[in-house]
C-alpha cells in the first residue's frame, strides 16, 4: 500500500499538461522525481525479495511444502555445526554467506551420515532451488549462484558403487523407516488382504481400506481423506482428491471395493463432507478418528498376518504392476493412478522375470 501511495503522490505532482506529452521534460523539470522513483523501486524490490520464499512455497502442495521444509532444516542443522546461526533456512535473509562449497559439502555429508542416494539428490535439488531464489533477492552473489547451479546429483549408475564403498567402510546406505525396495504383492496375497472378516466393524473398515489401496492404486493420503459424498454406492464411483498433483479423479469402484463399501457404509453411514473413517479401540468400540498414521500401521499389521512386510506404497506398486500385466496402456494407468509422467510410473511397475514376454514379432 505504501508503494502505491508513493507512486500516486508522484503522479499527482506532475503538471497535468506534461503527463503524456513528454515524460523526459517532466523529469527534467522535477529532479527530485528521479530519486523518488529509485526509492520506490528499491522499496518494491525489498518487499518482493522478502516474500520470494513464501510465494514459492505457497504454490506447492502441502506434502511438497513439508518435504521442502524438512530439507531446508537439515541444511540449517549442518550449517549450525559449522558455526552459522539460522532458524532453519526458510527465510531469504538466512542465506547470506552461502557458497558453492557449503552446499557441496552438505551433499557429501549426507552420504557419510547414511542418507540414500535418492534422498541426497532430492535435498540437493531443493537447496539449489532456494539458493536461486536467494540470488534473485540479491543475497547470494550472481557469480556464486552460477557455481551453485553447477552442483550435480548422483546418477543411478553411480549409486551401486557409492553404496558398495559405504558398506565396506561400515557406513549405512539408507536412513529412515522407508524401505529401500518395495515388497512385491502377489495376486493371491492381494485377495487375502482384501478378504477381511466382516463380522466386526474393524474388519469391515479394513476390507474397504485394502480394496481402495490395492484395486485403485490411490495414495494413502487420498484414501484417508475420503468423505461421505466421495463414494457413491448407487453409481458405483469413488472420487479421489489428489493434492499432490492438484487433481480430482473419479474411478468406477471395482467389484471388491464396491462390495466392501456397501458392507461398511451399512454399518457406519458416513455423512456428506465428513470422513468415512472411524477409529476403533482394542475392545472393538468406536473411539476417535482414523488418520494416516493409524492406517499405515493397520496395513503393516494386516500384511504381517499373512506373512509379508508391506506398506501402503507397496499396494500402489501392486496396482501399477497388475494393471500393466493385464494389458492396460501406460497412459491409462498413469491417468488412473495419478502419476505425473510415464517415467515416474515406470518406477512402480515390477519388471517381468522374462523380459521379452510381451514382445510380438508377427
Amino acid at each position: 500500500m505504501a508503494i502505491i501511495i508513493g507512486i500516486h503522490n508522484l503522479y499527482l505532482c506532475i503538471p497535468k499538461g506534461h503527463i503524456m506529452r513528454n515524460r523526459s521534460i517532466t523529469i527534467k523539470e522535477r529532479p527530485g522525481a528521479i530519486s523518488s522513483q529509485v526509492q520506490i523501486g528499491q522499496t518494491a524490490n525489498t518487499a518482493a525479495a522478502a516474500n520470494l520464499f513464501q510465494d514459492y512455497m505457497e504454490r506447492k502442495a502441502g506434502n511438497t511444502r513439508a518435504r521442502y521444509i524438512q530439507a531446508l532444516n537439515g541444511f540449517g542443522i549442518f550449517l549450525n555445526t559449522l558455526g552459522y546461526k539460522n532458524q532453519g533456512m526458510t527465510e531469504p535473509t538466512e542465506w547470506g554467506g552461502i557458497t558453492f562449497g557449503l552446499i557441496e559439502a552438505y551433499k557429501r555429508a549426507q552420504l557419510q551420515e547414511g542418507y540414500s542416494i535418492s534422498t541426497t539428490n532430492q535435498n540437493t535439488y531443493i537447496i539449489k532451488a532456494f539458493a536461486k531464489l536467494a540470488a534473485q533477492a540479491e543475497i547470494i552473489p550472481a557469480e556464486e549462484i552460477i557455481k551453485i547451479q553447477g552442483i550435480k546429483g548422483y546418477k543411478s549408475s553411480e549409486a551401486a558403487h557409492i553404496n558398495e564403498q559405504r558398506t565396506q567402510a561400515g557406513n549405512a546406505t539408507r536412513i529412515g523407516s522407508k524401505k529401500e525396495h518395495s515388497t512385491v504383492i502377489t495376486r493371491e496375497q492381494a485377495k487375502a488382504l482384501k478378504a477381511q472378516p466382516t463380522d466386526t466393524l474393524q474388519g469391515k473398515r479394513n476390507a474397504l481400506l485394502m480394496a481402495l489401496l490395492l484395486d485403485h492404486g490411490a495414495r494413502i493420503s487420498e484414501v484417508i481423506s475420503l468423505k461421505g459424498d466421495d463414494i457413491d454406492i448407487l453409481n458405483k464411483t469413488v472420487v479421489f482428491h489428489r493434492t499432490k498433483t492438484n487433481r480430482i479423479d473419479k474411478h468406477y469402484l471395482t467389484a471388491d471395493s464396491l462390495q466392501a463399501a456397501k458392507v461398511y457404509f451399512d454399518s457406519v453411514k458416513p455423512a456428506p463432507g465428513k470422513s468415512i473413517w472411524i477409529g476403533i479401540n482394542k475392545k472393538g468400540d468406536v473411539s476417535g478418528s482414523f488418520g494416516k498414521l493409524a492406517a499405515q500401521k493397520t496395513v503393516k499389521a494386516l500384511g504381517r498376518e499373512i506373512g509379508i512386510e508391506i506398506s501402503c506404497h507397496d499396494c500402489r506398486h501392486y496396482y501399477a504392476t497388475a494393471a500393466h500385466r493385464a494389458g492396460s496402456s501406460s497412459l491409462d494407468i498413469m491417468r488412473a493412478g495419478g502419476w505425473a509422467s510415464p517415467a515416474m510410473l515406470s518406477r512402480y511397475i515390477e519388471p517381468d522375470q522374462i523380459q521379452n514376454i510381451n514382445i510380438r514379432l508377427e
